[in-house]
């Protein structure tokens, strides 16, 4: 007769199995997704992300804190009191050479496990939109691949001369008054508006915090950041107010899955660019200005001519209205104040990050954007 002792233990152990691989056929899955960027953009980027992410923002804009910020912690908790129990559980083992084998292939296999679990949660729920087609397809714009220097050069004069008119049209006393939830209040509008030429950039369910922890940002090198677990768009408080309204369009657009800080960066531009709010538009000159000046500076760097890159950096300075010149001192002291906080690995592992997701140039792909500006003003 045969043992009929074992049955019950074998459904269990397929089941486990079964859920033990599924996770490395998920993975397997996603990465053969990634090479449909249309169908991608199609079905997730503006299907079940749009949708997921509506959702997201929904829950978490009914508390008033930022849910994102404490959910990091949590999770840091987390991993360290797993790495203290496993280092405890086989404290005594690590003695005996005869288990340490065992061991280390057990852990290899486990943190193997966890990492294809982190890699395929955080690509359903954020990283797909890292692969999806490029945005230019529905502004039906041709984007160059490299810098033309004449072309930065034209662009960089007429941001000067757009910057010192759009300063003139804004008062001191105007500006002072300008505070971070205005600028939350204004941003959300923005997007009411432009949805109305480009539907696309419909923003439904709004959901802007202030960070608690904003000093943070001085460490890990960060102004405002999209929380992919809670739909958050967390953003630091204490900005100088002009630096905000293209910061925060930023991370709009990041919540309506403009994943590439690129993308992000553009869809700022764009509405900066179309906005009738004059702050909106001169925060977004602002911040081209600098990408654009950087871009000239660091290709005049490469020739080693400096008497040229100190003949520009006065000729710029002179262009600039007086206004348009404090306004960006202030700017600048606020950052040269924190300069020495950041810790250098966190920008490493964020270069890291971005280059494996698309972005080749890492942190430097935030210039990008002078390629899609000049691509939107000849359109």
């Amino acid at each position: 007769m045969p043992n009929s002792s074992k049955t019950p233990l074998q459904l269990p152990f397929l089941l486990q199995k079964l859920a033990f691989w599924s996770w490395y056929l998920m993975a397997l899955l996603i990465l053969i997704a990634s090479q449909f960027p249309n169908w991608l953009s199609h079905y997730y980027t503006h299907g079940f992300f749009k949708w997921f992410s509506q959702l997201q923002r929904r829950i978490s804009s009914m508390a008033p804190q930022a849910l994102g910020e404490y959910l990091y912690f949590f999770i840091i908790i987390i991993l360290i009191t797993n790495c203290l129990r496993v280092l405890i559980k086989y404290k005594n083992e690590y003695k005996n050479s005869s288990y340490l084998a065992n061991i280390t292939k057990a852990m290899a296999i486990k943190l193997a496990k966890s990492l294809v679990q982190l890699y395929v949660l955080f690509m359903l729920i954020w990283g797909l939109n890292y692969q999806q087609s490029s945005p230019a397809q529905q502004f039906n714009l041709t984007v160059k691949t490299s810098y033309d220097d004449v072309a930065i050069e034209r662009l960089t004069i007429e941001l000067m001369k757009e910057l010192n008119e759009t300063r003139e049209k804004i008062s001191d006393s105007s500006l002072a008054h300008w505070s971070k939830e205005q600028v939350f209040t204004n941003a959300i509008y923005e997007f009411d508006q432009i949805k109305l030429l480009y539907p696309f950039l419909n923003y439904s369910q709004p959901c802007l915090k202030l960070s608690k922890f904003p000093f943070l940002g001085d460490y890990l090198g960060f102004l405002a950041f999209y929380q992919p677990l809670t739909g958050e768009a967390i953003i630091r408080g204490e900005l100088p107010i002009l630096t905000l309204p293209f910061t925060v369009s930023h991370e709009i657009a990041h919540q309506l899955g403009y994943a590439s800080e690129t993308e992000a960066n553009f869809i700022a531009f764009v509405i900066g660019a179309e906005s009738k709010n004059i702050v909106f538009k001169y925060s977004m000159l602002l911040q081209m200005f600098t990408y654009a000046q950087s871009a000239e500076l660091s290709s005049i760097a490469k020739t080693g001519d400096f008497e040229h890159w100190k003949k520009l950096i006065e000729r710029n300075k002179q262009m600039l209205s007086t206004k348009v010149l404090l306004d960006r001192k202030k700017i600048k002291l606020f950052f040269l104040a924190r300069q020495g906080l950041l810790i250098p690995a966190s920008s490493s592992m964020y270069n890291q990050f971005l280059q494996w997701n698309k972005q080749a140039k890492g942190i430097e792909s935030y210039n990008d954007v002078l390629l899609w500006a000049l691509a939107y003003r000849s359109k």
